[in-house]
Formats: structure tokens, sequence, C-alpha cells
């Protein structure tokens, strides 16, 4: 049975300030764990909202863009009302009370939910699985808390998100406040969600599918940034994020953003992006509380393909500081926004904060560099010269000039999703963030009727203009000294830094082992018993691992071995179709720990 509620797009209506990342805890919910008939057997209602009119929002969209610059949107908000615990159901198990709900938007190619209520116990966790539960998000815990109540969780593939919280005895169920008051409907910048789609291909060897989600995302002139014109900066390629803005109006979109260091190098993380990103003009905490940055977006490989690593993401961020925008008029004279995420970023996720220069002369015959996430797609890079001190953005007549940086592009390109990002010089240290550039179709080989890959006039609001910001009169939170050398050294540049608890000089793997009960509580394989030849693992790991899979039978004989390296989420594939009717062991070992499951073959 569905219940069906006509949606709505909604005004976002946020309070507070708060201080929690969205960084999940791993593992899987206890019904992908255990094999228990009650949660077997239980029957969810499904929570049906009608879709919006994509049509339309298309249309909008694109007589958006024609006013430059906008935010490049992505997802349209459905207002909704799913709460905890009227909208679902329990089931008991073990001892402990296991809570579910299941959130559909009809025809949505991908979800992300928004809660204006947000609080877990102790001991208690939250994961959200989408309808196949190839893709699981979670375990959040009550150290994802926020102090305002305001929480996102990142974009999941398909219309059905799963809604699972697994309470321990002895629990306070009072104490539980969830409430999605919003899912976001996305359509773009989601094709690398396809690997947890039912129509990725399945080749049962224990490797992660071979569909390439990272195709058609944006122009074909865009080269990855993993590719060897970005092979000299490695630093300032790990310090930028794709954005995935909470715009108000009902709206989500793209920009991308660079984590910047400062001069104590007391890893403050602060994100330099661009003002024109909010087009709210906003300055209050709780405006930015649901902005989710996605860190390592990009392919492993220059021609995409390969295994995908995983992307790490973080929610919530304060104000710190900006020149003020006006989305009324398509003038921009400053575009710096200066923000920072409300944790620190983990040392797993191998993250720099990116050095700057903020000299106001840079030589003509030196390359600059940029990394963005153009249309929300995988991270890009573009390489040009000759630059130009004298750019401003749509001055007509002129009044203030030499406030961008211009040049033009030889490698690569920019559009829609790339502003906020940095200009890196040769030695990779920022030197501005990008504004815009003419609204033309520079790539001959793209045929999206929306496309705007841009290569030529580039503009990039200069560092050195922004640093003591003129328009903003001396106030602080209207300039970026007070914020990047706040102690008073004057430098010139700074170099980057490595994010890590202590920032260390030296970089890490960013794998580490995984103890045994979490990797007990991270893996569940199905199904069981296996009766098409084909045994699926599922896998939830809080870093990545090493793993070792063995496969024994009855008697202890190892059958097959597989290597997953760099392992962290998602479902791999095993084929048994050789295998006789029996009984089976798996082990996974990641190192110092490992764990067993039994399955049964049944052909």
């Amino acid at each position: 049975m569905k219940k069906t509620i006509l949606a709505l797009a909604i005004l976002s209506s946020l309070g507070g300030i708060s201080s929690y990342a969205q960084v999940n805890k791993g593992g899987l919910p206890l019904s992908m764990i255990l094999n228990e008939s009650t949660l077997r057997d239980q029957k969810v209602e499904t929570i049906l909202y009608q879709a919006p009119d994509l049509k339309t929002v298309l249309k909008n969209d694109i007589a958006a863009q024609t006013i430059n610059p906008r935010l490049d949107r992505c997802g349209i908000a459905v207002s909704t009302n799913v709460s905890f615990p009227e909208s679902g159901k329990f089931v008991f198990v073990n001892g402990a009370m296991v809570w579910r709900a299941q959130i559909e938007i009809a025809n949505a190619p991908a979800i992300g939910l928004y809660y204006n209520a947000f609080k877990l116990p102790e001991g208690v966790k939250y994961f959200i699985t989408n309808e196949n539960k190839k893709q699981v998000l979670g375990a959040y815990t009550n150290e994802n808390n926020p102090s305002d109540g305001l929480f996102a969780t990142e974009m999941m593939e398909g219309n059905v998100a799963n809604l699972e919280i697994d309470i321990p005895a002895g629990t306070n169920i009072n104490d539980i406040q969830l409430h999605v008051d919003r899912v976001a409907y996305f359509y773009k910048g989601i094709n690398f969600l396809s690997q947890y789609s039912d129509k990725s291909i399945d080749d049962g060897t224990a490797q992660k599918p071979t569909d390439d989600p990272w195709i058609n995302g944006s122009a074909p002139c865009h080269i990855n940034a993993i590719c060897p014109a970005g092979a000299s900066l490695p630093m300032s390629r790990k310090s930028v994020a794709r954005i995935v803005v909470d715009a108000g109006g009902g709206f989500f979109g793209f920009c991308s953003a660079t984590l910047i260091n400062n001069t104590t190098e007391d890893c403050t993380p602060y994100m330099l992006t661009a003002t024109h990103c909010d087009e709210d003009n906003s300055t209050e905490n709780s405006h930015f509380s649901t902005w989710t940055f996605y860190f390592n977006f990009e392919s492993p490989l220059c021609g995409g393909g390969g295994n995908i690593k995983e992307t790490n993401t973080m929610s919530g961020a304060d104000f710190v500081a900006r020149a003020d925008y006006d989305s009324s008029s398509i003038t921009i004279i400053g575009d710096f926004m200066l923000l920072k995420l409300r944790s620190k970023v983990p040392d797993t996720y191998g993250a720099y904060l990116a050095g700057w220069n903020r000299s106001s002369i840079l030589s003509t015959a030196d390359s600059f560099i940029g990394f963005h996430h153009p249309n929300g797609d995988i991270k890009k890079l573009s390489v040009g010269k000759n630059i130009s001190s004298t750019g401003e953005f749509n001055q007509n007549p002129v009044t203030t000039p030499n406030t961008h940086w211009s040049l033009n592009f030889f490698t690569g390109g920019v559009e829609g999703g790339s502003s906020g990002s940095a200009l890196f010089d040769k030695n990779g240290l920022i030197v501005g963030d990008l504004t815009g550039s003419p609204p033309v179709n520079a790539c001959p080989e793209d045929t999206r009727p929306d496309g705007k890959f841009s290569k030529n006039g580039i503009l990039y609001s200069k560092l050195s203009r922004n640093w003591e910001y003129p328009e903003g009169n001396g106030i602080t939170t209207k300039q970026l000294k007070p914020w990047l050398d706040p102690i008073n050294t004057n430098s010139t540049t700074l170099q980057p830094k490595l994010f890590t608890a202590a920032c260390p000089t030296a970089p890490t793997t960013g794998i580490s082992n995984t103890p045994k009960s979490e990797l007990s509580n991270a893996v569940s394989i199905y199904p069981n018993p296996v009766t098409s030849g084909v045994v699926r693992m599922q896998v939830n790991l809080v870093k990545q691992a090493d793993l070792v899979v063995t496969i024994y039978d009855i008697t202890g004989a190892a059958k097959a071995t597989y290597n997953l390296n760099n392992a962290s989420k998602g479902e791999f594939t095993f084929d048994l179709s050789g295998y006789a009717n029996g009984t089976y062991l798996m082990k996974v070992n990641s190192g110092d720990a490992s764990t067993l499951k039994k399955f049964v073959v049944l052909h």
C-alpha cells in the first residue's frame, strides 16, 4: 500500500548554529545483517510523493541561465512530512528495536534527504539505502547531531529511500528526533550513481560494476583532473570539492570550492568559493547548514573507467566573509565567499588546504591551472597562459577596472558548476576564484541543448583585490585578510598543507585496517541460500581497506581467493555456478581483522 501526497516546491527555512559533519560510521543496518524472519516479513508502507513537472523545471533552468552568472541548478525540493516514529513501523529482534520507513518520489532518478529535526541518542544507528540496497548511507550516530537540528544526507540513486533506525535495548525512543521535511529531486550531476543501479553490469568476478558512471555529465571537451596536465599539482587537486548548494526557493545547485590554508596553519577548514553561488547574499550560519561538500569526487583514470574511488562528503558550514552579491544585476565587482566547515576534514580523505598567492602581478609566460566540477560532474582540469590583470565582469560602463584575472584555456574549459573554483599558479597556489565566462558553447562535440563549455575570456575574481576588499569598507566579514592571515604576517604567499588531525607534512595513504567488530557489521552476503549461482557481498566500511576474500567448503578446503584493493562501499559478486550443493564459508580479511559468513549453495 502507498500513501500519495502532492509535491510542492518549497522555500528552505533554516535557523540556528550547529557543529557537526556528515561523516558516516560505516556498517550495515540490522535488516541486512540478521537473517530474521521478523525483519524479512515486515511490510513497510511506502510514503509516495508526486514528482515535480521536470519539463517545466528544465525550461525554467534554461531561462535562468540566460542571466549570467547564475547558480547551476541540479535539483528541486519536494515538500515532505516523514517523521520518527509516526511514519514507520517497529520490529523487535534480538533485544533491539528496528524502525523502518520508506519514501518514494515518483520517477526521480536520484534523491537526497533534508531534515529540520535530527537527533540520535548514544548507541542508536541510522541508515538509508536505495531500493535495491546496493547503496548504503550511514551509520549516522549521536556524533552527527547538529545543534540546530538541521541535517542533510548525500545523493542517493533512484526514487526510493529506505530509512532504518537500529535502537539498542534500554534506549528511550522519545530521545530520538528525526523529521524529513524536504526531499531533493536531483536530475543533474548524478551519473556516478549508476554504479548502484540494477542496470550496472554484473560480471561475477568480484569486481565493481563495469559501467562507467563518470561519462556524459559535462561537455566531452573537458579533461579529467587526474590527467597528465594536472599531475604536477596533486595537492591542489586534492583541495577542491563539489558543493551541492541548498539554494532556497525550492532549488538545489552546483558550485565548486577549495580548502584554503591560513598563516597559523591550524587546520581551520576554510572553503573558498564564489559569492554568486549563494544568490540570497546571506551572512547567517543557518543558511549554510545543509550545504553538502563532496571531496575526492574524481575519476582514477585520465580516460575514465577503472575502479571507482569513493567520494567523501561533509555537510554544514558557517559563514565567514563574502563580497555582497546582487542577484538582480549581471555586474560583479568582487566574487568571493569564505565558509568554514563545521568539522575538520577526516585524515582519511587525504585532502589538502591549498596555499595562496596574493600578488597583484603575475607572469604572462606562466601556465595557470583550474580544478573544478563542471555541471556537477567529476573533477576536471583547465590549463591556460597569457593571463591578464585587466579583467572585469559585465561592467558597462567600466567604473571599477582590473577586478578580475582573465585568460584563455588551451586545455579544457569551464561551464556551469565550475563557479567558485580556484585558479592556481605554476606553484599550485590560489590566485583567484571563478566568476564566469562568455555564455557560448566552444565544444563542437557537445550536443546538449544547454551546453555552455567556455575556454576563452575566463574571469577569476582576484585574491589580491579581495584580500582587503575595497568595497567592504574595512569590515572583517567583507574581506579575506583577517581570516587567511590572522597573525598579520603580511605574507604574499603561503604553501599548502595536508589535512590530518595533526596536519603533518607527510601524506598518508588514507587506507586503514578495520577492527573485527566493525568489519563484521560492515559486511553482509546474500541471497542465502544461493540458488542462482551468484552470491553478493555488500560492504560499507568507514575507511578504505584492502580486503582478501576466501571461500571455503565445509571441509576447510579453499575454493577461491579474491583481492579487493581499496575497498570501501558497494556490492561485489562471486560466481558459484560451478560449486556443488552444500555449506560454505566466506572469510573476509582486512589485514588485522577478519569475519566469517556462512552460506548454502542450493542449485
